[in-house]
This record gives structure tokens, C-alpha cells and sequence, in this order.
């Protein structure tokens, strides 16, 4: 018999509902995660480890929306129990490994801007190679540490019917969720690396704060505006590490003190309702997630401005002019952005290198073709290379004859 809830729902109704409630905001989740990492092909190259590093973290919370929406469209569909325990035990391993692959990626972000701005001689350490390496670690671990860990202990993948997928009462028996020990695994890596998020961003305040106090620094201009960019950087992950303070630390709590051999064993509603609450602030974070960088981030806002561009040349709204993505009606926010970029950057070295005739003549030519060339997309837009000195030098001199 169903046990009947304090607002009069009965258990299959406070599942079913939250269920579809969190359904929902998953979804909202899924797909702003999603735009974002759709946006992200628009992004102008060389991606810096920061941005490469945000980018993954988008992903792991897309993924993370994503099995959250199985978990509870499964809760809904087992409430006949016609389908396999097996098959949410999996979902929970792949949602565990995403939520600490987005932990370990924000550990990843935090240290290096630790060692950019404490450590600034070390940085060339912090290759994309090494970068890479640490994103491939952040998903494979986690995904094989849990699959290892449940499939030991025999409350999880061997309880009867063992791996049993296939089965209507495969892992019927399914305790290692309820194992407090199992809760603990879980949480203690996340607290360990909330205390040293702390540790380093407290640490880099500090180190600014001596920085600016120094006189003969604060007269370099580059290290002025570098200062303002480690500052706005700073900004932005500590919003990410506030967002996931927020929006985890509730669940962790309520994941080792309340379940029934925890320290706090409450009553089975009040925890469901705990339960329901800690895991819509998980979501929201995922979705505040997207919103930070978003307003933040100068490169992702670049990176929707020209998906967008690229999305109304190809379905163009009636009574919209149609805008052409290229470099000359860039908004002034993204110049700086466009200039620094290797697109340009070094197409304009090697102009600026000629000689001034032959810099004239070449500027000349290209004055009457098209001076950008817009590939497959707006993110390969490219300005046309000036020909190698000694092709312009062999032409100057037969002309000259």
C-alpha cells in the first residue's frame, strides 16, 4: 500500500509529478547547454586553454541534463516494474561520472588561472596536449572508477537477476545506492575539491592585491589591461564555483546524512521532498551554468553572435534585411576580440612586412576582389595572404624590363 505524503499525494503521484517537474527544467538545461556547444564551432581559433576548458564544461553539463532526464523518464517507467533496476543503475553510474567530470574541469579551470597569475615563468607547463589529456581523464576515471565500484559491491550490478538488462527483475535487490559507505565515495573527492578551490582562488586574491599595490607595475599598460582580464576571469570562475557551491553542496549534504542507515534517517516524505528540492538546485546550476559564460565570456558571446548571423543567412525572416557575416559589420565589442585572433593576426604580419610599394600595389589589387573570403561557415572567415616577397619583387622587376 502506498504511503500518502503530508500535502496528500500519494507515493506514485510525488514520483510521477516530480518526475515531469524536473523532466522539464532538465530539458531547459539540455537545450541551453546544447545551443551553447552548437554555438562554440563558430569560435575563432587558436581556443585558449581557458575557453577550451568552459567549452568542455558545457558538454559535461549537457550530459549531465541529458541523464537526468533518462533517470526520471526510467522512474516514471518503472513504476510497474517493467523495466530492468540494471538499466537505472546504469544511468546513475553516467550522471555520477558527468557530474565529477564538471567538478574535475573546474578544478582543471581553477588551476590554471592559479598558475597564469601566481605563477606566470611555469604556464608554458599548461600545454593543449597536457590539456586534452586532463578532459579524456576527467570522463574516463570517474565513468570507471563507478562502474567498478557497483559492479563489486553486491547491491549493485550482481544483485539478483546479476546484470540482468534484459530482464523484468534484473537487480531487484539494489542496495549500493543506500550504502552509506558508496554515499561517501561519492561526496568526500567533491568536498576534497570545493576545500581546494577555496584554497586557490583565495590564494590568487591575495596575490593581486600585492600586485597592485606595486608602483612600477601599475604604470605598464599591458599589465594593466592584463590585470583587468585576469581580474573579469577571476570573476567569472569564482560565479562557477559559487554556482556549483550552490547547486551541489545541498545534494552531497542530503546524499550521506539522510537515507534510511545515515545519521539523520527522516521520514521517507520529508526526504523525498529534500531529495526533489537539492536536485532541482543541481539542475538550475547547470542552467546557470550556460548564463555565465554567456554574459561573461567575450569569445562565447562572439560565438552566438555569429551562429546567429549564420542561422538568419540561411533562413532568412521576412521583413529582416538579410546581414552578411563578415569582419566589416562585426560589432565593436567583438574588435578587439577579432583582431587578436591567428585569423587575421597573421595575415597582417606578413602585410605589414612588405615594402611600402609593395604593400600599396598589393592593397591596390584587393581593393577591386573581395577582401574576405567566407568559407562553409562564419568561423573560417579569412582575409586574403599577400603573395611572398620575392614573387612581388620578380613581377616588379619584369615589369620593369
Amino acid at each position: 500500500m502506498n504511503e500518502t505524503s503530508s500535502l496528500g499525494l500519494t507515493e506514485d503521484k510525488l514520483v510521477y509529478y516530480s518526475s515531469l517537474f524536473l523532466t522539464i527544467l532538465s530539458s531547459i538545461a539540455l537545450v541551453v547547454n546544447a545551443y551553447l556547444l552548437n554555438c562554440s564551432r563558430f569560435l575563432r581559433r587558436p581556443i585558449g586553454v581557458n575557453l577550451r576548458l568552459c567549452v568542455t564544461l558545457t558538454a559535461a553539463d549537457a550530459l549531465c541534463a541529458l541523464f537526468y532526464i533518462l533517470t526520471y523518464t526510467v522512474n516514471v517507467l518503472t513504476q510497474p516494474n517493467n523495466v530492468s533496476n540494471c538499466w537505472l543503475l546504469l544511468i546513475e553510474v553516467f550522471k555520477l561520472a558527468t557530474f565529477f567530470a564538471s567538478v574535475f574541469t573546474l578544478l582543471a579551470l581553477a588551476l590554471n588561472h592559479y598558475v597564469g597569475i601566481v605563477y606566470p615563468l611555469r604556464r608554458h607547463a599548461i600545454t593543449p596536449k597536457t590539456v586534452k589529456m586532463a578532459i579524456a581523464l576527467s570522463f574516463l576515471l570517474p565513468l570507471i572508477s563507478f562502474v567498478t565500484v557497483f559492479s563489486v559491491h553486491p547491491g549493485g550490478f550482481r544483485a539478483d537477476v546479476a546484470f540482468g538488462f534484459f530482464n523484468e527483475k534484473g537487480c531487484q535487490v539494489l542496495t549500493a545506492l543506500q550504502d552509506p559507505l558508496i554515499r561517501w565515495i561519492q561526496v568526500v573527492p567533491f568536498i576534497f575539491v570545493v576545500l581546494l578551490l577555496s584554497f586557490l582562488y583565495i590564494h590568487i586574491m591575495l596575490h593581486m592585491s600585492k600586485i597592485a599595490k606595486d608602483p612600477l607595475l601599475t604604470i605598464n599598460n599591458n599589465h594593466r589591461f592584463r590585470r583587468s582580464t585576469n581580474r573579469k576571469l577571476l570573476v567569472t570562475l569564482m560565479l562557477l564555483a559559487g554556482s556549483a557551491c550552490i547547486g551541489w553542496l545541498p545534494t552531497t549534504i542530503t546524499h550521506v546524512l539522510t537515507c534510511h542507515t545515515c545519521l539523520f534517517a527522516l521520514p521517507r516524505n520529508y526526504a523525498s521532498y529534500l531529495a526533489i528540492f537539492s536536485q532541482a538546485l543541481n539542475i538550475l546550476k547547470l542552467i546557470a551554468d550556460a548564463f555565465i559564460y554567456a554574459s561573461r565570456l567575450i569569445e562565447i558571446r562572439y560565438s552566438i553572435w555569429a551562429f546567429n548571423q549564420a542561422l538568419r543567412g540561411k533562413f532568412p525572416m521576412p521583413g529582416v534585411p538579410a546581414v552578411r557575416s563578415s569582419e566589416h559589420n562585426v560589432p565593436s565589442e567583438f574588435s578587439r576580440y577579432v583582431t587578436d585572433t591567428k585569423e587575421n593576426k597573421k595575415e597582417r604580419q606578413q602585410l605589414a612586412a612588405l615594402d611600402g610599394p609593395i604593400r600599396n600595389c598589393y592593397l591596390q589589387k584587393i581593393r577591386y576582389a573581395r577582401p574576405f573570403i567566407q568559407s562553409n561557415s562564419t568561423r573560417s572567415m579569412k582575409i586574403l595572404r599577400p603573395p611572398p616577397y620575392h614573387q612581388h619583387h620578380h613581377q616588379s622587376g619584369a615589369q620593369t624590363k
